[in-house]
């Protein structure tokens, strides 16, 4: 976590917060002989009175000891541990789960989540360092995902990696930092802090499910879709109705009308349905 470098150990062992030494299984190293290291990590004397403080530092954080830091550190170390060149790229999932494992308590809109957090832990007042971000973690985050689906990467991927892996390090060990220093160690409370930084809108959720509810390829499911759909939405506005004429609870205590996504849905599903829009 001190500064970037690619490291390898034929037999690793990590010091857990509590003291205990874990060691791992044997692993394979980079070296002059069988791989070749982009960024090779080195220190000198001088070195040590920083590194000293830097460790004090970070073991004072708030989120040092805590389970979602535990492990992102395990990942991000693992992948500064693996080979990185044009057929080996095996570290862009392990940054990718660190980020996940600081950035996403949901199970839901990762990639979303990740670049726009990421963005406000770093750059909270400076919109164009923010833009950046969100654009270059984006980049990162559709490699991964083309990583985990089975498919090749691009050229053009390929390449970009190549030219950024410096700088992929320097970005994913900043925002680890970041947040252990910022963000809560229990998980309610960092889902908040984190909600606070960025979540998705009622209006992108409603936009979700149209593009889902479009993709069913059957007349017969997409029927049997929009007809459930249809009672939630009817129950939902009963509900509404009855809890807006109730003249014990104050205006500012009564349902809003609702969001134009639920409308849009509506439409659609009146569409499918044969039944007259609202």
């Amino acid at each position: 976590m001190y500064k970037p470098g690619e490291i390898s150990f034929v037999r690793r062992a990590t010091l857990a917060p509590g003291g205990n030494v874990r060691v791992h299984l044997p692993y394979r190293a980079m070296n002059d002989l069988n791989s070749y290291s982009h960024l090779e990590f080195g220190t000198d004397p001088d070195d040590c009175l920083l590194w000293t403080a830097f460790a004090a530092r970070i073991r004072e954080s708030r989120s040092w000891s805590s389970e979602w830091f535990a492990a992102a550190r395990r990942f991000f170390l693992c992948g500064g541990a693996k080979q990185f060149k044009r057929d080996d790229v095996d570290r862009v999932l392990d940054y990718a789960t660190a980020l996940e494992a600081t950035l996403v308590p949901e199970r839901d809109y990762s990639a979303r989540r990740i670049r726009h957090r990421a963005a406000e832990l770093l750059d909270p007042g400076n919109p164009a360092e923010k833009s950046a971000t969100v654009k270059f973690i984006n980049k990162f985050y559709d490699i991964r995902s083309t990583i985990v689906h089975g498919s090749r990467l691009s050229e053009e991927s390929m390449d970009w990696l190549i030219e950024n892996h410096a700088q992929l390090e320097l970005k994913v060990r900043r925002i680890l930092l970041t947040a252990v220093r910022k963000l809560p160690p229990g998980k309610e409370d960092r889902q908040r802090v984190l909600a606070g930084l960025y979540d998705p809108t009622d209006e992108d959720r409603g936009n979700f499910v149209l593009e889902r509810f479009n993709g069913i390829k059957t007349a017969e499911a997409k029927k049997a879709v929009a007809a459930r759909i249809a009672e939630l939405v009817g129950e939902w506005s009963n509900a509404a109705s009855l809890a807006t004429a109730s003249p014990s609870r104050s205006a500012s205590d009564r349902p809003h009308k609702p969001r134009t996504s639920r409308q849009q849905i509506f439409r659609c599903l009146a569409a499918h349905r044969g039944i007259p829009s609202k």
